[in-house]
Order: structure tokens, then sequence, then C-alpha cells
């Protein structure tokens, strides 16, 4: 089974049409992968689907605010209890 970080890079890869090795931990969504406002958006919901048979959860506006790079991701993934 996949880890959290290569479900989460996949899907990142899928909505910001990059390549998997430029998406690391440190990589920064707006600086490193080039994503947009809208492009954010589109991720969230992307990651929503993606675990929502893992536990059900909700990336809120003031969660997303938050999140810049993939490990925020995996930080928020990981108190959701996705692990």
């Amino acid at each position: 089974m996949a880890s959290t970080f290569e479900r989460v890079r996949d899907v990142v890869v899928a909505q910001l049409k990059v390549k998997p090795d430029e998406v690391t931990p440190e990589a920064n969504l707006v600086d490193d992968l080039r994503a947009d406002s809208l492009d954010i958006v589109d991720l969230t919901i992307a990651i929503e689907e993606a675990f929502q048979g893992d536990a059900e959860f909700e990336i809120r506006d003031e969660d997303a605010e938050n999140i810049h790079t993939i490990q925020d991701i995996l930080d928020f993934l990981a108190q959701q209890g996705i692990a």
C-alpha cells in the first residue's frame, strides 16, 4: 500500500501537472510547484476526495490558509488521523 506521502504526491502531480520528483515535503505549492489560488482550491478538493475513505474530514478555508508546503498537507492529514 502506498504511503500517505506517495498518495499526496500522486494527487499533487495530477492536479498541478508537475513531475513527481518536484514534489518533496519541503516543496512550496506556490513558489516551487507554481500553483495559483484556483489550483490550491482544486488541490484541497482533490485531497479530500483522495482520502475520504480513510477519515471523514473537510479542509476548511481556515485550514487551507495554513497549507503552504507538501509537509503542511501531510501534517494536516496526520491531525485527521491519516498517517
